[in-house]
This record gives structure tokens, sequence and C-alpha cells, in this order.
């Protein structure tokens, strides 16, 4: 907005940013479990990693789900972590943003298999975006640099068989990128 520090901000971004203040101590009502694997599950027999990656003109977010399945070939589903950046200051296209989210997705999977107690059978990246998944794919052209810097680290961390395409309307990693109350997100099941 070009404005300095000591300069009031407009009326519309004043509704926002009281708004933020207003759902800031919603939180505290908001309750996560800490154990993975539901108490009655019974023995783990597989463990996938689902890594969700979304760009906006706001910003872009990862999600990361762990899939257990047991004796019984029941399943559970839980939010390990997630994580969120507002777009730069520097406007840059959609595509590159989504390729950029791809990339914090891989970087993120590296750090949850670190940390992870399940030793995981697959891990699965899941993304909206045909042009980041021709992209990941296309392992003869030559990129310009801000495409192929991102495509290295996609490579060196991941296979291009583990890169899914899924629908936008089922896809959890757009609560993350795009802004949100926090009563939406607490009603917006598919998150959680």
């Amino acid at each position: 907005m070009n404005i300095g520090w000591d300069e009031e901000i407009g009326k519309p971004s004043m509704k926002v940013w009281l708004q933020w203040l207003k759902d800031l101590p919603k939180l505290e009502t908001l309750h996560l479990e800490r154990c993975y694997k539901p108490q009655e599950f019974g023995k783990v027999t597989s463990a996938q990693l689902h890594l969700f990656c979304d760009a906006s003109e706001v910003g872009y977010g990862i999600c990361a789900y762990l899939r257990l399945t047991n004796e019984d070939n029941r399943i559970h589903c839980v939010l390990v972590m997630a994580k969120s950046r507002v777009a730069p200051l520097k406007k840059i296209t959609t595509p590159r943003m989504e390729l950029t989210a791809a990339t914090v997705a891989v970087r993120l999977s590296e750090v949850i298999l670190q940390e992870l107690q399940y030793k995981t059978d697959n891990i699965f990246f899941w993304t909206d975006s045909m042009s980041v998944l021709r992209n990941i794919a296309n392992t003869t052209s030559r990129f310009k640099t801000f495409v192929a810097n991102r495509l290295t680290t996609i490579h060196e961390g991941s296979d291009v068989s583990q890169w899914k395409h899924v629908n936008t309307k089922s896809y959890p990693a757009k609560c993350a990128s795009r802004a949100m109350t926090f009563e939406k997100l607490k009603q917006t099941r598919m998150w959680f």
C-alpha cells in the first residue's frame, strides 16, 4: 500500500485487521488430538504421508496428512502439519506460486519424515495445478532459473510418480492458501 509505519491504514484494511484480532482469542477453543493414532485403532499395518500444496494471489499453503490403515482395513487420516506463506510483495504469477508451494511441500515432507515415528509405505504429493505436474514430468527441457531451481529441489526430494492431480473442490490445501476466518476454518471438515 506504500504507506509509512506512522500513517493510518485505510478503513477496509482496518476492518480486516480488527476482525483478525477478534478471531485470535477463538484459537483457544480449537482442539486437536496430540496422538495420530486413535486409542482403539489397533495395530497399524500401513502408513502413508499425503501432502497437498496450493497457491492463490494472496499466498500459498501446504498441509500434510498421515493415513493409517489397521488390520481390519480401517483407515484413519490426521493432519500432521501445515504451513502457509503470504505472497511476496513483488507480484509473481500463480503458476510460479504453485511451483513454489510444491517445492515447500517436498521440503516439508523431509522434515516430517525425520520426526515421524511411523515408517511410511508411500508418500504422495497432491496439486490441482496441471502446469506444476507438466513441469515436474518434463525432465528433458531446459527451464529459466526460477523454475529450474524449484524443479531441482522437487526432483531431488521426490519421484515424478509420487505427484498426483486432485480436484480443486476436494482439496484441503486451499484452506491454507486463501484468507479464511476462524469460524469458516472451524467449519471446514476437510481440513481437520
